[in-house]
Parts: structure tokens; sequence; C-alpha cells
């Protein structure tokens, strides 16, 4: 018998899109939007808009994707699929990253097992995969948490400005950060020097300061 543990809470708090769930995965494009259609995973945010589809992907779901593609190496689609229709129809929003599920080998078939709310375990479902391994989720989240800051510094563009709908209010936030424009703008009217800004902002460069100065010239 071997175990897969996943069961995350979420700590990191970023937003990203399907170009990095690619690129800090290792996922393909083709499989990722197989495993979508095939409603194994989802994203956060998926909307249509316009001609095209917008998709946002929390931290959570950047582990359900790790997790399905350690299960799909030692478990058929099918199973892959069934383990995750099952867990949703008990009430589970993001099932491969909320539960810890046991796939014992039985001769040359399986059986999954997943433990219970009060740490029983109940065999919902067999499938023909075979798996013996321990999937290391700590060291999923890890990897994927250096390498959300690995991109993030990677992405950063000083003097930029973004505005993303639904985060922090929609408000202008400089690229790369969470930190607000008018946070900047404020320390400046108030007649900071820019050392002193950067240093409650280590985040931040001088390009930022001359970014956030000349958006409020502009706002005059």
């Amino acid at each position: 018998m071997s175990t897969l543990v996943c069961s995350y809470m979420g700590t990191v708090d970023q937003v990203f899109t399907s170009e990095q769930v690619i690129r800090l995965t290792g996922v393909s494009r083709r499989r990722l939007t197989y495993w979508l259609d095939r409603q194994i995973l989802s994203a956060d945010v998926d909307a249509a808009r316009g001609r095209g589809r917008v998709r946002l992907w929390s931290f959570s779901n950047l582990i359900e994707v790790r997790v399905a593609l350690a299960l799909r190496d030692e478990v058929s689609l099918q199973l892959l699929r069934k383990i995750v229709s099952k867990l949703r129809e008990r009430g589970l929003t993001l099932p491969l990253a909320e539960v810890r599920i046991v796939v014992v080998q039985l001769g040359r078939g399986s059986r999954v097992v997943i433990e219970e709310s009060d740490g029983s375990w109940a065999e919902p479902l067999s499938g023909q995969g075979v798996m013996k391994l321990t999937l290391p989720l700590d060291e999923y989240e890890r990897e994927l948490a250096e390498a959300v800051v690995l991109d993030r510094d990677q992405q950063r563009q000083p003097g930029r400005i973004v505005q993303r709908r639904g985060r922090l209010g929609s408000t202008p936030v400089f690229a790369g950060t969470r930190i607000p424009v008018s946070a900047v703008r404020r320390l400046l009217s108030a007649g900071w020097e820019a050392e002193r800004i950067l240093a409650e902002y280590p985040g931040l460069a001088e390009a930022d300061l001359r970014a956030a100065a000349d958006e409020a010239a502009q706002a005059v």
C-alpha cells in the first residue's frame, strides 16, 4: 500500500495565468486543455470574454495540476476522472488538493481508498491503474512557491503600472507586486524622499516612483 497525501491550506495569495501554470508546473498546453475539457481540472476563474476565454488560477489550482501530473504517470485517465468526479460529488471544490488518497496494489489491479472526515477509510471506486509511490506534496508546495517567487522576479518590470480586475478592488499596482500606486503617491505628496519610500517598500525601484509621479501629474 502506498499513500498519496493531498492536503493544502493555501498561503500563497496570487493569481496565475494559464501561461504561468504551464511554466510553473511543467504541464503541456495540450494536456492542460484536455484536462480542462474533461473537467479533471478547473481554474478559479473561467469565463468567456469576446471571442476568447479568460482563465485565472489560484496556488491551490497549481497544486492540483502538480498532483494530477503525478497521478497520471501511475493510473489511467479513466481512473483519474473517476477519482475527481467522486470527490466533487462529495462537495470538494479542489479535490486533488484537499484529501488524502491511498492507492492499494492488488495483484494486477489497484484499489483507490479515500480518507473520510472521521479518519476512517472508504473505497468509493476501483480501477486498473497500479501505483506504488508516495507523492511529496510538501515538496511540491515548496517547489511551486519558490517557482512563483522566481517567476514573479523574472516578470517584474520596474516603472510599469497594471490594473487587474478583482485584485485589490481593481486598484492600480506596480507590476509584479501588490503595492498600490496610490500609497506611493500619498507619500510623494507628503514630501517623502525616494530613499525613505524605497526603504518602506523594498520591492520597489526608483522607476516605480517616477511612474507614480508621472501618473499623479497626468491626473492633475
